[in-house]
């Protein structure tokens, strides 16, 4: 029997032992705790950057114009084909992407804490992955862009803890590059592995004698980290989009919404105090914060293992406070990271009294966050005012009708069902792309390009926009408004007006008094910017 044959022969053996059974148990277990956390969210209407991806991704291909069709978006193409996939299940297909995100994330912090640390941190590792990505408090019940990128993140540093012992770790390393671009072309920010791969290899480099370092592992790791951007230069070339446009909408336009946030009078500050700093401390991630650092300090004799995993943690939290929000679903960025840095050291701490104390608490987090989202989805269900306007619309609207949502809902026009021809569905975009408010009225004075509906989500002041009053003149000149759903106008084309209209359906529209910080797209009722909390 020769070696290649060996190899599997030994791998197989070793997935059959008692200790690996006794882990494949266990994650079904965390996967089981996973899916239970997360079913009574399932059907929760999808909120306002799932609805607007999932637009997005649904239209892509079947219309012109940007870089995905009709509609322009300041994400990368990997995250949109995520979603492409989901929302051929309509709202349940995008769920069930964020379910098996979850279920293989777990699996992905179990086997980084049993290479590292053994089965014990393995099983720790586990529950806290479950629990963490089941947080209603960080919205990882649905399924964020950072849920989904964390996922190649994840695997990424699998890959590399095993590059570590491999008698091959070049292909190791080809696997962790590739997935830690695949990672940046679901999330920009998410560039915490590609430091944690530069790391290891530069570590390795000074460690060479020891490390048995190579020169072929940085070509493998580049070779890894260059092919999907290959593939996407590749796709960019076949569907005529520009490589000027494309690094506009990933890096350029982040740095010009950031600049607008900090001109805003609710600042990147502001943001951090009253909503970063208490998502961090009831979702779990300060509890776990100082047994991460401890793990890393007690193992700082080993700098080619800690820098790495200390990289992918201290990028992780870079790559929330450096986009200047502190939405919660930004939150789950360092959770994995969290998950298998504390599960580690809560493995072998000798103060036993503090880590039951550590475990109880992040199960009462657990429990608490299911009641607490369970009785709010009861009580004031989400989106309640986006499904009425959209049922009023598909009830009133025919197959060639266009729809445009002012400034902005983007999971409206999800629901609506109706194409744009506006390509921005996000009121940032409106607010920072300095020829957006230009596009919007060379729309509404085109007689071929005017939309047929309007919902005036938004006042046309709202943000500081239509400082010339042009928009408002423009929408009263052309339009007539025909009902209110929850205190939204409804307007359709004065050359439309004749046409039949259905009564609107009865509406339950959301009453929550929070405060309107928490959401930039809030403007007319307090509870827009609540819906925010269920992204």
């Amino acid at each position: 029997m020769n070696v290649m044959t060996r190899r599997p022969a030994r791998a197989l053996s070793s997935m059959l032992t008692p200790p690996q059974g006794s882990m494949v148990r266990w994650w079904f277990l965390c996967s089981a705790i996973t899916v239970v956390l997360r079913t009574p969210f399932i059907n929760v209407p999808l909120g306002i950057d799932e609805g607007g991806d999932a637009f997005v991704a649904r239209a892509w291909g079947t219309t012109q114009g940007s870089m995905y069709g009709g509609s322009w978006l300041d994400r990368p193409p990997l995250l949109v084909l995520l979603y492409k996939i989901g929302v051929l299940g309509g709202d349940r297909g995008i769920r069930v992407l964020g379910m098996v995100a979850a279920i293989m994330l777990v699996a992905a912090t179990m086997a980084i804490a049993h290479r590292i640390s053994g089965a014990r941190a393995a099983r720790i590792t586990g529950a806290i992955t479950a629990v963490m990505t089941s947080s209603v408090v960080l919205g990882a019940v649905f399924t964020g862009n950072e849920l989904l990128a964390s996922v190649p993140v994840t695997f990424s540093i699998v890959t590399l803890v095993r590059a570590r012992d491999s008698s091959q770790p070049g292909r190791w390393l080809f696997v962790s590059g590739f997935l830690a671009t695949c990672a940046l072309l679901i999330k920009q920010s998410f560039g915490e592995v590609v430091v944690a791969g530069a790391i290891f290899l530069l570590v390795s480099w000074m460690t060479r004698e020891r490390s048995g370092f190579r020169a072929m592992w940085i070509v493998m790791w580049l070779a890894g980290v260059l092919t999907p951007l290959l593939v996407t230069l590749a796709w960019f070339a076949h569907y005529s989009v520009g490589v000027k446009a494309f690094v506009y909408a990933v890096v350029g336009f982040r740095l010009d919404s950031l600049n607008l946030l900090h001109r805003s009078e609710q600042g990147a500050t502001y943001m951090l105090v009253h909503l970063g700093l208490p998502i961090a401390i009831v979702s779990g991630c300060v509890l776990l914060l100082p047994w991460a650092a401890s793990w890393l300090f007690e193992h700082r004799t080993d700098p080619q293992l800690v820098l790495p995993l200390g990289a992918w943690l201290v990028v992780g939290f870079i790559g929330i406070t450096g986009g200047g929000n502190y939405f919660p679903h930004y939150f789950i960025q360092p959770v994995a990271a969290l998950a298998v840095l504390s599960g580690c050291a809560l493995a072998v701490t000798g103060r036993r009294i503090l880590a039951v104390a550590t475990s109880a608490v992040l199960v009462l987090l657990a429990l608490g966050n299911v009641a607490v989202g369970a009785t709010l989805k009861s009580v004031d269900p989400p989106q309640q005012r986006t499904l009425a306007v959209s049922a009023y619309l598909r009830d009133n609207s025919r197959p060639d009708d266009s729809l445009y949502a002012l400034y902005a809902r983007a999971n409206l026009l999800y629901y609506a069902d109706m194409h744009s021809n506006y390509p921005y569905a996000w009121s940032t975009m409106v607010r920072a792309l300095p020829d957006a408010e230009r596009q919007l009225r060379t729309m509404l004075r085109s007689s071929s390009r005017r939309p047929t509906w309007i919902v005036e989500w938004q006042e046309p002041t709202a943000f500081g926009l239509d400082r010339s009053g042009e928009t408002r003149r423009l929408i009263a000149s052309h339009y007539v408004q025909v009902d209110n759903i929850c205190g939204k106008p409804i307007m359709i084309r004065k050359d439309e007006s004749g046409r039949p209209l259905k009564a609107p359906p009865p509406a339950t529209c959301a009453t929550l008094d929070l405060p309107r910080h928490l959401g930039p797209d809030a403007s007319r009722n307090p509870s827009d910017g609540a819906e925010y909390l269920w992204q």
